[in-house]
């Protein structure tokens, strides 16, 4: 449980002041066979728990789901090579959100806030898809554009204005290549944008390009995250849009 969802639950009465104690206690730490869980960090941090599941097993990832979900109404689960089998040990018992790069299992917060994302060309597709998973794991509405990269201009300016007329709080942009697209886009916007530049390009050092460029602009309110972090950008994002809302 994340600090808003504690927050309206007192709120509404639905917890009393002991069960709500509880939430803030100190024994944070669970252990799971090998593996220890700080279970309340979703309370500190107000972001779910995510588990990295690139290089763990279907069984330890069903497992470190399982204790989270005793006590959590979601868990994000991040590149697992393993989300079909994943999702079928899950599907029968709560609803599934799965795209290429990442999973939520649990029900989803009601969205508050939105959340612009560009993104370059379609080889940007698997990070766009992990944004788009995050944000509605936190509870944010995300808008997303593919395919809009600074090859026809025009395609870029349609997605921000649909942005600012949706009130957004924040843009992330996705791009390979030279990355252009990002400190194209801060030069449009009052908002902070988020950079995520992508491993695709051609020839010499070309997954480290869109990195170098987007680190090398000069757009104030353009900052940037790791290469192909579409997650961390999205958990970024995400807190933008609800500590506004």
């Amino acid at each position: 449980m994340t600090f808003d969802e504690l927050f309206e639950h007192i709120q509404s009465g639905d917890l009393s002041k002991e069960e709500a104690r509880r939430h803030f206690s100190l024994d944070w730490l669970e252990t799971a066979n090998r593996y220890i869980l700080d279970i309340n960090r979703g309370m500190r941090t107000n972001i779910p728990e995510i588990i990295y599941g690139e290089y763990k097993s279907v069984e330890q990832s069903i497992e470190l789901c399982e204790k989270i979900l005793s006590e959590h109404p979601r868990v994000i689960i991040s590149r697992s090579p393993h989300h079909l089998k994943i999702s079928r040990h899950f599907k029968d018992r709560f609803p599934l959100l799965v795209s290429e790069m990442a999973m939520v299992i649990g029900n989803l917060p009601e969205a508050k806030g939105n959340i612009l994302v560009v993104s370059a060309g379609s080889a940007d597709h698997p990070i766009a898809t992990e944004c788009e998973t995050i944000l509605n794991a936190l509870g944010v509405t995300p808008m997303v554009f593919e395919d809009r990269g600074i090859a026809h201009p025009t395609r870029v300016l349609e997605a921000v204005k649909a942005g600012l007329e949706q009130n957004v709080s924040a843009v992330i942009v996705i791009a390979g290549m030279e990355g252009a697209l990002a400190p194209f886009v801060a030069s449009l916007v009052p908002l902070p944008v988020i950079g995520v530049p992508t491993s695709v390009g051609y020839g010499f050092r070309a997954k480290e390009a869109a990195l170098t460029s987007m680190l090398a602009s000069c757009a104030p309110n353009l900052t940037v995250v790791n290469i192909d972090g579409g997650l961390r950008a999205a958990v970024v994002a995400a807190l933008i849009a609800k500590n506004q809302n």
